[in-house]
């Protein structure tokens, strides 16, 4: 057991599958219980089962993380399951393909209020639960917060809208002896990520200083850490974890050097 999380419960959004799953198993491993919750509910079903049968004690629930009453609903839900929360994670995201010129209204709305609306509301959750006995609150940003993508325009405001607000959760939070951090995946094997996978191949392995594409473990790893006592003295920031994306312009070439 790489962390210790007895005692500890645990909630991941969007925890049915790719990351947040792979999250929550690795929270309950450790001794976490473990609550999350998802838009589909076979989806969401499969994964409580799949965690129940690992010996995780697990509960999931329906849940549209845009909408604050719905999320605040399965925060009641969960303590009064389990009687706290000591961790949450605000993992849920929506990344739909379009252009500026080409994003309306709504879908401009259900991409901030998926993205960014929830982690918000994550961290008004984080004060309500958490601040008698203190807690972690880790949100998911995005590579797309450090260098944007063409089509991805509104996705990416709302994950620099993450990591600003992280700073600011941090400072608030940390009288309550909350610790507030975030996460920047970058090219991760999930049933999101496939069919990019697939058709870009090589060509997203160029900017990687690690020159593989990233596993939902290697996110689960760090998001465990982060929420782990080793981590008491990180808050305020996101760490990347993205096998050094573009650490340099030519990751590369270090490959074409090697002696």
């Amino acid at each position: 057991m790489k962390f210790d999380f007895s005692g500890k419960v645990a909630v991941i959004t969007g925890g049915s599958a790719g990351m947040g799953y792979a999250a929550a198993e690795l929270f309950g491993l450790c001794g976490a219980k473990v609550a999350i919750c998802a838009r589909n509910k076979e989806k969401l079903a499969a994964a409580v089962d799949s965690l129940k049968s690992k010996g995780i004690d697990a509960i999931g629930e329906e849940c549209d993380v845009s909408s604050s009453k719905e999320l605040f609903k399965f925060a009641d839900d969960v303590e009064k399951h389990f009687g706290k929360i000591d961790i949450w994670v605000s993992n849920a995201g929506y990344m739909p393909f379009s252009l500026i010129k080409d994003c309306n209204d709504d879908l401009w709305d259900k991409i901030i209020n998926t993205n960014l609306k929830s982690v918000f509301v994550g961290g008004k959750i984080a004060y309500e639960k958490m601040r008698k006995n203190g807690g972690v609150l880790i949100n998911a940003s995005s590579f797309a917060s450090v260098i944007p993508s063409v089509g991805f325009g509104a996705y990416a405001a709302a994950k620099s809208g993450v990591t600003s607000l992280t700073r600011t959760m941090a400072a608030e939070l940390a009288p309550y002896n909350i610790r507030v951090v975030g996460y920047i995946p970058g090219v991760i094997d999930t049933d999101l990520t496939k069919e990019n996978i697939r058709v870009n191949g090589d060509k997203l392995y160029e900017p990687l200083a690690i020159r593989r594409i990233g596993k939902a473990e290697d996110v689960a790893e760090a998001i465990a850490f982060l929420a782990s006592d080793s981590a008491s003295y990180i808050t305020g920031c996101c760490i990347e974890v993205t096998g050094g994306k573009f650490a340099v312009q030519n990751p590369m070439k270090a490959y074409e050097l090697k002696d």
